[in-house]
């Protein structure tokens, strides 16, 4: 164990006549089946271990754990230790033999990564064993992340590449499982397969399962596999694409960087441009069609996902801002004009028709009045006016009908759900009750209700659609985000308008007072009230000294009168401070929260309303326009002289504002040139070169001091790590290359029990 000198103590032991003492020493086992070969393997100490073999001790001996000394050189990379003991009479039966885990000697150098220990034994002609769990020794090698190991191996056997476990789990997936990026580079620079193992998984999946950012980099990045990657779909990640930017969208950002690849010249060359692919945004999508159960495609899933999960550095990456513009610039902002041109002649007409009904119905009563036949012409013109303008109203509200239709026939009842909708159908059919009479030559009463309705409805829905425009849209959302705070203030603050509007018709309704003579004038009294409307003396003071007035004065009046001053007063003063201070501060400070919550996600508000306005208008749209209009890529040359704007992008950059500036293109162009990386592989092959060179160095001077005849205790002492070493770096990579508590060897298992749930 500490390289004694065997030879002396043997021979006393001979010189005593204890030749059979010193058999029994030789295989003599401690507490753990170790043998005292067992030790000098393990420490390599060649000198002791020759001795032992040469007095005779056991070299297939093994301990508790099924281990011979060979595996203890094989583990602790001793390699004139474990060519000592393969040159020895049984080398040829112990090469091969494997311990309790079913691990052979080149299992266990392949997965400490001692590549001479790995090359000694393949050029002895080691078998290709499995262990119990189905693993070869490229399995092991790349859980542990030894790229030199694996190449050495795949260099010699090319076949262990695709090999499966006996979960299936290829030399891929095992390394993903344990977090190891170089091989993981390595193996996909080899061409390894993408299979799936017996759960149905790909290597991507458990990246992102166990949150491996370096892993999950390693794949998605790389330089010929990566778009294969992306498109690997299983029941637990159907889009790869969609678990990078709910789980890691740090990883899915680099895939976006990758994206973009600019020309390899001077940037202020008129030859520099920007290509920029969308092959990671358009990651196809199905979603099941509830009313007909069939599937169709999604809309922009990976900008929805990006939305709904927050991820603001995605949205505004140049690559999804470029993806955005090329939508707009190609279909969008032609479409969404032309809606909001034709709903403005829409709504000049419904302004124009509620006007003229107006002037209608104060030319029939005056025509019932007077009976001039001038009134007549003019009403007769009128008529046909309104009419005319009817007609135009109608043929609007049936082509929008139909489109809404379609829309509920392909969403369901989500469709009602959103309140955009609920205000068109309501808008749709009051303008129908609007102008049917004028159609069916009846004026009934309702038509002037149904009209008022009509127009408020028909101008709150061009405030609705504004919101999908940047400058102006902005203020839009801040309005509907304080409306939403107010109703769900209101319906929960209800309780106590109920409760005091009551109260003030119990007290108040025997006092001749309007409003409160019923309940829900009360109510609506009440209401008022909170807003500051308390109307305090006409309401309150002068009915409580009005009537001590008519009494002095012996008047016989019918006036407002408090009957209960005490309770009256004294709830007055309980609502004052609870409905008027109280609420209406709770109020505005919600609506200012509200406010600087909008502005603080200013940018978030503003991408996200772009991708709603995309996603809805592709939903509308047919698939096959979309096939023809969409583009894989885009290029740009940002140094050639610009065209002159257009009208419409003037108008747009004016007053709406365009979405999309030049922003993108400065963010590429002035985003420098990451080295960082480039330095670092650099520094990585020079230590390569530096260590090769040290090694050769290292054998050149040991054949120089053996050919000097020099003797020194290094030269005792076989290469390798020691056991410290050795505990040290099990540590470190124990604690580091996983999240979670969890068995190494048990990953699959946990991964089973979870998927199962």
């Amino acid at each position: 164990m500490y390289g004694g000198r065997l030879d002396e103590f043997a021979h006393e032991i001979t010189m005593a006549n204890h030749q059979g003492a010193l058999e029994l020493l030789l295989n003599e086992k401690d507490n753990t089946g170790c043998s005292p070969l067992h030790y000098a393997s393990r420490g390599g100490h060649i000198r002791s271990l020759e001795s032992l073999i040469r007095l005779g001790a056991c070299v297939n001996i093994k301990n508790y754990n099924g281990e011979s000394p060979l595996h203890f050189g094989a583990r602790y990379g001793r390699y004139n230790i474990v060519k000592r003991l393969l040159n020895s009479e049984k080398g040829a039966f112990i090469i091969n033999e494997s311990d309790g885990e079913g691990l052979t000697p080149l299992h266990i150098a392949s997965q400490q990564g001692h590549t001479k220990v790995v090359q000694l034994f393949l050029n002895r002609g080691a078998l290709l064993h499995r262990d119990h769990k189905g693993r070869n020794p490229l399995h092991l090698a790349a859980m542990s992340g030894h790229t030199q190991t694996i190449e050495l191996l795949h260099s010699v056997h090319s076949h262990l590449l695709d090999q499966c476990d006996k979960d299936k789990n290829t030399a891929l997936h095992l390394a993903t499982m344990e977090n190891k990026p170089n091989a993981i580079t390595l193996l996909l620079y080899m061409n390894c397969k993408l299979l799936f193992n017996s759960l149905d998984l790909s290597a991507i999946d458990y990246a992102i399962y166990y949150k491996f950012p370096e892993a999950a980099l390693a794949m998605v990045t790389h330089d010929s596999r990566a778009e294969e990657i992306m498109t690997l779909k299983s029941d637990r990640h159907p889009c790869v694409t969609l678990a990078l930017i709910a789980s890691m969208p740090r990883v899915f950002e680099a895939v976006q960087d990758k994206c973009i690849t600019k020309a390899n010249c001077k940037k202020d060359s008129k030859q520099f441009y920007i290509k920029y692919s969308f092959s990671c945004l358009q990651c196809p999508m199905v979603q099941k069609n509830g009313a007909t159960g069939t599937l169709k495609p999604t809309p922009l899933p990976a900008l929805n996902a990006m939305v709904n999960h927050g991820r603001v550095e995605l949205l505004a990456h140049p690559l999804s801002q470029k993806y955005l513009q090329m939508k707009w610039n190609t279909y969008g902002k032609y479409f969404h004009l032309a809606h909001l041109l034709f709903y403005t002649i829409f709504l000049i007409f419904v302004t124009l028709f509620s006007s003229q009904l107006m002037v209608y119905n104060n030319q029939d009563n005056m025509y019932n009045a007077t009976s001039n036949a001038l009134l007549t012409v003019d009403t007769t013109t009128n008529v046909a006016t309104l009419k005319t303008v009817a007609v135009m109203i109608v043929i609007y509200v049936f082509m929008n009908s139909a489109r809404e239709g379609i829309q509920f026939y392909q969403q369901g009842w989500p469709y009602l759900l959103d309140p955009t909708n609920v205000v068109a159908i309501l808008l749709y059919f009051s303008a129908i009750a609007m102008i049917a009479p004028i159609l069916t030559n009846c004026l009934p009463e309702y038509q002037i209700s149904f009209a008022s309705i009509t127009v408020f409805l028909s101008w709150f829905t061009l405030l609705l659609n504004l919101q999908r425009f940047d400058q102006v849209g902005i203020y839009v959302v801040m309005f509907l985000e304080i409306l939403q705070t107010l109703i769900k203030v209101l319906l929960l603050f209800s309780i106590l308008i109920a409760a005091f509007g009551l109260a003030f018709y119990i007290l108040l309704s025997r006092g001749n007072h309007l409003s409160f003579s019923t309940i829900p004038m009360s109510l609506l009294r009440t209401f008022a009230m909170m807003l500051g409307e308390i109307d305090l003396l006409g309401t309150y003071i002068q009915p409580l000294y009005a009537e001590d007035d008519d009494q002095e004065n012996g008047q016989a009046r019918t006036p407002r009168t408090i009957p209960y001053p005490v309770p009256v007063f004294l709830m007055l003063g309980v609502f004052m401070v609870l409905m008027p201070i109280l609420l209406m501060n709770l109020l505005i400070g919600l609506a200012v929260g509200d406010i600087e919550s909008v502005r603080r996600n200013a940018q978030l508000k503003r991408l996200a309303m772009q991708v709603v306005l995309h996603t809805e208008l592709e939903r509308k749209l047919p698939r096959v326009l979309m096939e023809k209009i969409d583009k894989a890529e885009q290029i740009e040359y940002p140094n050639e002289r610009k065209t002159k704007m257009g009208f419409l992008d003037f108008i747009l950059r004016k007053w709406f504002c365009n979405p999309f500036s030049d922003d993108a293109i400065e963010m590429v162009l002035e985003n420098n040139e990451n080295h960082l990386a480039d330095e670092i592989g650099k520094v990585k092959d020079r230590l390569k070169t530096i260590t090769s060179s040290l090694e050769n160095q290292q054998t050149f001077l040991r054949l120089i001091i053996q050919k000097m005849e020099i003797k020194t205790e290094e030269d005792e002492v076989d290469e390798g790590v020691s056991a410290k070493e050795m505990a040290f770096t099990n540590n470190i990579n124990g604690k580091w290359s996983s999240p979670r508590v969890r068995t190494k060897l048990k990953t699959s298992f946990s991964f089973s029990k979870c998927h199962t749930k």
